[in-house]
């Protein structure tokens, strides 16, 4: 069995407790507009071609991003931090893309960090069949959930899918007492008001939690992958939030009861 990855990275302390190492996986069902990760919306390996200028010549550089993987070659990489992992709390987080659209392999990986006793966390969007949702992440330590938007017909514009599946999976996730944190982008023109905050925090308090919820603010970091790729990046004008409109918003949380942490 053979997963496509389009990058593993060691060192990271915004993918779960600890210092982690990230596995992205490649393909996402969502097309949010603001995606930081474009280079992983497509299931299979994307060949870039670049032009760069060297004394007065024209260098074509070409750069295939997606390489395909099998389970026992992630954990190997995987396993050159453990002592991090081992001194920090800290583990491996499988994201993407959306590591559901590769629901073998994710389970496959997870299975194998399990007998190497190394803690699991799984990023999801939560758009998935039920089924495959509750058997994948039944196998993590933890689940980072993206919640962006609860009305449906806005979800579907801004990401391509409505919000249905999610929430039903967000809510299954619950009631299955699975260990999770909610994560939320905070993205200007979508669901950073006071209204769609405050029914967010509603929602998740009548589903009878009343965990942590990491706050995301939108930023214009990816906007040189967009150019790598040659896709147009409609966000280019959008104003990230100052920090007093982001603390307004965890505002909207904490006085509901969550623990709030602004950025992952």
């Amino acid at each position: 069995m053979k997963g496509c990855v389009f990058d593993i990275r060691h060192y990271s302390v915004h993918d779960g407790p600890g210092i982690r190492t990230a596995v992205f996986l490649k393909g996402c069902p969502l097309r949010c507009r603001w995606c930081h990760n474009p280079e992983g919306l497509e299931p299979e390996p994307v060949q870039v071609c670049r032009e760069r200028q060297a004394g007065g010549k024209t260098i074509r550089l070409t750069e295939i991003i997606g390489k395909s993987m099998t389970p026992a070659e992630v954990a190997e990489e995987v396993l050159k931090s453990r002592i991090f992992f081992e001194e920090s709390g800290g583990g491996v987080t499988f994201t993407g893309g959306e590591p559901l659209m590769q629901p073998e392999f994710t389970e496959a990986c997870l299975q194998l960090m399990a007998r190497e006793h190394i803690h699991t966390a799984l990023d999801t969007c939560g758009y998935a069949s039920p089924d495959i949702f509750i058997r994948i992440a039944a196998r993590a330590d933890l689940i980072l959930f993206d919640l962006k938007h609860g009305d449906s017909d806005i979800h579907l514009q801004f990401t391509g899918v409505p919000s249905g599946p999610v929430l039903t999976n967000l809510r299954a996730s619950i009631e299955a007492g699975f260990p999770l944190i909610v994560r939320i982008p905070l993205i200007p023109g979508f669901n950073h008001s006071a209204d769609t905050l405050i029914s967010m925090a509603g929602y998740l308090r009548e589903t009878g939690w009343s965990g942590r919820v990491d706050l995301l603010p939108y930023h214009h970091i990816a906007t040189h992958k967009y150019e790598k790729l040659g896709i147009n990046y409609c966000m280019r004008d959008i104003r990230p939030p100052s920090a007093a409109e982001v603390e307004q918003a965890a505002k909207i949380f904490r006085e509901r009861g969550f623990i709030v942490s602004v950025g992952g």
